[in-house]
């Protein structure tokens, strides 16, 4: 496959970071230092580029004299003839990283620089949400399997590839995957195979990992399958989904033209089609979009809401006692909280609750003009804008708003310098600070409560954050083209 090789000097590497308020003076401490600098006979290829979750690794694929190599920081890895698609990649606790290495005609696993037997081919590994484990898709002659943790499972005529196979369980104790035989497909769960279909979906973990769903069909028939037993037969299952608290399993199914929802193995009222059920946080409700005559009408508890032409976006409070979903009628949108609805706008977006639940807020378009509408209140009107993102103490609100061609950051209902570019907003955990990354004049810095940094680099990395490690410091991973070195840079808030 032809690889696209881009030097740093002409890529754009820019994305990340956040917003800042407060009026007490503040000083900032700020630090530099190199995590990772590529030699110049080294030419990166920068669609590679990984960076670990909590923005303190960087990861990335290089070429030398038709020869491949990953570097992960500071350190170079052994060369190879080639190095797989979508890695390198870390673990979700950011202490591993694996990658698809090929040398001669074999393909391997590198994990933690310990390097798999050779296959004639390899999909992208992937790590359990504990990050000690590792899966992955090999295949040897005309035989396909499933490595879990270095072990090699039983052969098989094909295994599904698709970014949820395998699929490790939430307690990361279970590794399902969807595998074939002639003209047959089946659920290998443990190294344990199911039953064989037709055809089936990609399975569904309860968060507990101790349910484990999905659809089937033999013919023209489907049936979900729980645990390995198959429910009712209907003329077609479309969408799944559990709550939180694991007990409901619910799906959309269709029998005699009618569609409706099953939940636990009990039907619900039949409508011309009906969506995915969203469950509340605590599990004790659960909403769901339904079709009838030609009209949205969106089901909560299972009461009917009022018929609308369009209906989007849903969410629950964090509490769980308030929803609050975007609809459309005769040409103008509005949000339904609790079953009524507000005023009406060109258009509208997401529902965004605080984490106490207090609070509502949302975007929408009025007069070829954006503004948020916070608790019923409208605030001031802009070109463009962001969603709204509430402080963990609920108190404070901010989001991004274009404005004459510059971008700034509203907090509270107060603007900030407005700057070429700012990235989304993130609060500190006690809440007293926000940081985001502005663009002025070609570089970048961050900004913290309005107090400009010093440092100024090219780019703040594609795909790192902005990481508050506690309430008064913070970290991300920029760009230094100045000897081609990515730094990690820290800053302490005083």
């Amino acid at each position: 496959m032809k690889r696209i090789f881009t030097g740093l000097f002409s890529v754009l590497i820019i994305l990340v970071i956040y917003s800042g308020y407060a009026d007490a003076e503040l000083k900032l401490v700020e630090k530099t230092f190199s995590v990772s600098k590529v030699q110049a006979e080294w030419e990166i290829y920068v669609p590679s580029m990984k960076i670990s979750p909590d923005s303190n690794r960087i990861a990335y694929m290089v070429r030398k004299n038709n020869k491949f190599a990953v570097i992960d920081n500071s350190r170079i890895s052994s060369e190879f003839d080639n190095i797989g698609k979508d890695t390198p990649l870390f673990s979700p606790d950011s202490s591993h990283m694996a990658y698809n290495a090929k040398k001669g005609a074999e393909w391997h696993v590198v994990h933690d620089d310990r390097i798999s037997e050779g296959y004639d081919a390899v999909v992208t590994p992937v790590f359990s949400p504990d990050s000690q484990r590792l899966a992955y898709i090999a295949k040897k002659g005309n035989k396909q399997f499933v490595v879990v943790d270095g072990k090699k499972g039983q052969d098989y005529e094909g295994i599904v590839q698709n970014p949820n196979n395998p699929l490790f369980s939430p307690n990361s104790a279970h590794v399902a995957y969807m595998a074939m035989s002639p003209k047959k497909m089946f659920l290998v769960t443990d190294g344990k195979k199911g039953k064989s279909y037709d055809a089936i979906s990609s399975p569904l973990y309860s968060p507990d990992s101790s349910r484990l769903g999905y659809i089937a069909r033999r013919g023209d028939q489907f049936v979900f399958v729980e645990n390995e037993e198959a429910g009712a037969i209907y003329d077609q299952i479309k969408v799944c989904s559990i709550s939180p608290d694991s007990r409901k399993f619910a799906y959309t199914a269709k029998k005699n033209d009618k569609w409706f929802m099953v939940m636990n193995g009990l039907e619900g009222p039949r409508y011309d089609d009906v969506a995915i059920a969203v469950f509340s946080p605590d599990s004790s409700r659960v909403a769901y979009l339904a079709l009838k005559d030609k009209k949205n009408i969106m089901v909560i508890d299972g009461r009917e809401g009022p018929a609308f032409e369009q209906v989007g976006f849903l969410s629950f409070s964090p509490n769980s006692k308030h929803v609050a979903y975007s609809a459309m009628e005769n040409g103008k949108g509005f949000m339904v909280v609790d079953g009524e609805a507000s005023a009406r706008y060109d258009v509208i977006l997401v529902p965004v609750y605080s984490r106490n639940s207090a609070h509502l807020a949302y975007g929408a378009q009025k007069g070829g003009k954006w503004l948020v509408v916070k608790d019923s209140v409208e605030g001031a009107a802009y070109d463009k804008i962001t969603l709204p993102q509430f402080s963990p103490d609920s108190l404070h609100m901010s989001f991004m708003a274009q404005k004459a061609g510059k971008w700034l950051v509203v907090v509270d209902g107060k603007e900030e310098k407005a700057y070429d570019g700012v990235s989304l907003t993130a609060f500190s955990p006690d809440s007293r600070h926000l940081a985001y990354a502005a663009l002025s004049q070609g570089a970048w810095l961050v900004v913290v409560d309005a107090e400009e940094g010093v440092n100024r680099f090219n780019a703040i990395v594609k795909g790192a954050s902005l990481v508050f490690t506690d309430a008064t410091h913070l970290h991300t991973l920029a760009l230094n083209l100045a000897g081609q070195s990515f730094v990690s840079y820290e800053v302490e808030i005083r």
